[in-house]
């Protein structure tokens, strides 16, 4: 079946195709209205080495990044993501996912970056997760170096915050296409399916139909001999 015969097909179905066009749609807006939209908000922090240590350069802690700062990172990264920081968060009312992570391409400079991402359907609550998480960032930084005097203490800075959470698009678009996709098969395929079981259902009936006709023809054939006999 060439292209034009479907088109064929769904201009002698008007009303059919249109109304399963018009299905597909409003199951597209049921998923706009209906589905949970996302959100995410990202921070960044950064550690920075102890008074001490930036001595050596001119009291500059961004002059200061050792191999040292990344481990420390990486210390508090796994600690902000253990089920003792989950658990504590939690119990605060802050139960949006998050991750916490160095950036994609991490050097010795930037391996004592850490962000970190939530991810939630409540834009509010999104942003207060954020904030809790990086208030746990310090506390748990403090909490490895209870030990040494605070000049010797590594620290951490803020280097960029969202103001507020994003929606995220590509969360909404998946369930959003495959319910537009699926409708518009739907839509354009069934006309297509109907036309045919309608004409195989006309092609069983035709021979029963044929056989009446010349069953009939017969009768009346039979009746004319008749008058004609007499």
């Amino acid at each position: 079946m060439g292209f034009d015969e479907v088109v064929r097909i769904w201009r002698r179905r008007p009303v059919l195709t249109a109304g399963l066009i018009v299905i597909a749609l409003l199951g597209c807006a049921a998923v706009l209205a209906w589905f949970p939209g996302t959100y995410q908000s990202q921070a960044s922090v950064v550690l920075l080495a102890s008074k001490s240590a930036a001595k050596l350069t001119g009291d500059n802690p961004y002059l200061s990044f050792t191999p040292s700062l990344s481990l420390t990172a990486d210390v508090v990264s796994r600690a902000l993501t253990g089920p003792a920081v989950g658990e504590r968060l939690a119990t605060q009312g802050f139960t949006d996912a998050y991750t916490v992570a160095p950036p994609a391409y991490a050097t010795t400079t930037t391996g004592s970056v850490l962000v970190i991402t939530v991810t939630g359907h409540d834009p509010v609550a999104v942003q207060g997760t954020l904030q809790a998480v990086m208030a746990q960032a310090r506390i748990v930084l403090r909490q490895i170096q209870a030990g040494l005097r605070p000049r010797k203490r590594i620290t951490v800075a803020t280097l960029a915050v969202s103001p507020q959470a994003t929606p995220e698009s590509g969360a909404m678009a998946r369930p959003l296409v495959i319910v537009l996709v699926a409708g518009l098969l739907m839509a354009l395929g069934l006309p297509v399916i109907v036309d045919g079981w309608q004409r195989r259902r006309a092609l069983r009936r035709a021979p029963a139909i044929d056989d009446t006709v010349d069953e009939r023809v017969g009768q009346l054939a039979d009746g004319w001999s008749g008058i004609g006999l007499r």
